[in-house]
């Protein structure tokens, strides 16, 4: 009997020195299982979702209203600026020259002139065309037909470069002209392009603060709909703290509620932004041909695109954090 034991005792220790030793995780372990339980709480808070259509539909359909608004006017304002930059390299200076110079000395102040640095053409409109297209187009052509003389001056046409967009470039090159001794008086309507530039410039404020307002709507909506779950699910939270979960355990579920009700609502909002300006596209092409411009609209870009999808990610996980944050010390376990 003693013998037996003896040989057990003996086989037991080989074996126990033939089994491999447990080592300590390793860290590249450690980090694999944390994205791996980070990815499945990610995706467990999209079933969540599912799980409450209606409500979940209605909370991406109100986000999606509020980004779509900024979204959409920013859009029509770049269009709007880009359109007028065109009509502005589309200019015209009107140089109307002294009414007792001929046509043969306007022909010779328009060749000089195409020759200036800050001139990409010039042409000259004689007496006789210009009297000739005031008949057609005025209404008075019996009237001009009486006349046994042509009152009009010869005028030089001239298109300035493209580099001078801004209304003091222009102005400068104005200034340089009437100096000219064959010159009456030179004529340019920057006025309206001044108007112009001012509301676009009040509009893009406006979509500014606009976005701001509309942003805190969101992180509003998204914490109400978080503070519901909360709610809800207030039992299990106090549960999980008697188990000793951390406030981050309970506190990463509903973050990643708000990411995903704020990312559907961006896309869906980039949809609808993309839509409404799709179903603009026609319109504003017609009146681009009408003005003689190339210009077509521009959708939304990537950088814009870049910027929605981020700035509302951080929106709705702000929402989701503050609300948490203050609700999870009021939902201690009695």
């Amino acid at each position: 009997m003693l013998g037996d034991r003896l040989n057990l005792k003996s086989r037991g220790e080989s074996a126990a020195k033939a089994r491999p030793t447990r080592s300590a995780p390793r860290p590249f372990n450690r980090l694999e299982t944390y994205f791996a339980w980070q990815a499945e709480t990610f995706k467990d808070s999209f079933r969540r979702l599912r799980q409450t259509p209606l409500t979940s539909t209605l909370t991406v359909l109100v986000i999606a209203i509020a980004f779509t608004l900024p979204m959409s006017f920013h859009a029509l304002v770049k269009n709007a600026r880009q359109a007028s930059a065109g009509l502005e390299a589309t200019s015209q200076i009107s140089l109307f020259l002294k009414p007792d110079l001929s046509d043969e000395t306007g022909r010779k102040v328009a060749e000089r002139l195409k020759k200036h640095p800050r001139i990409a053409e010039a042409g000259l409109i004689t007496k006789e065309a210009g009297l000739r297209e005031l008949q057609t187009h005025s209404g008075f052509g019996d009237a001009l037909a009486a006349l046994d003389f042509n009152p009009l001056p010869a005028v030089v046409s001239i298109k300035p470069k493209d580099s001078l967009a801004s209304p003091t470039a222009m102005e400068e090159l104005l200034a340089e002209l009437r100096k000219l001794p064959e010159a009456d008086f030179a004529q340019f309507d920057t006025e309206w392009l001044m108007k112009l530039r001012a509301m676009l410039t009040i509009a893009d404020r406006g979509v500014a603060v606009f976005s701001v307002l509309l942003g805190f709507g969101v992180v509003f909506i998204v914490g109400n709909t978080i503070r519901l779950e909360l709610q809800n699910r207030r039992e299990e939270i106090a549960v999980a703290k008697l188990l000793g979960a951390t406030h981050w355990f309970i506190r990463r579920p509903f973050l990643y509620a708000g990411f995903w009700y704020a990312f559907l609502g961006a896309c869906l909002a980039w949809l609808f932004a993309n839509l409404l300006l799709l179903l603009l596209r026609g319109p504003a092409t017609q009146l681009a041909e009408l003005y003689g411009s190339p210009y077509r609209l521009s959708f939304l870009s990537l950088e814009e695109t870049e910027l929605l999808l981020g700035g509302s990610v951080v929106l709705g996980i702000a929402g989701a954090w503050a609300v948490v944050l203050y609700h999870l010390r009021r939902l201690d376990p009695e």
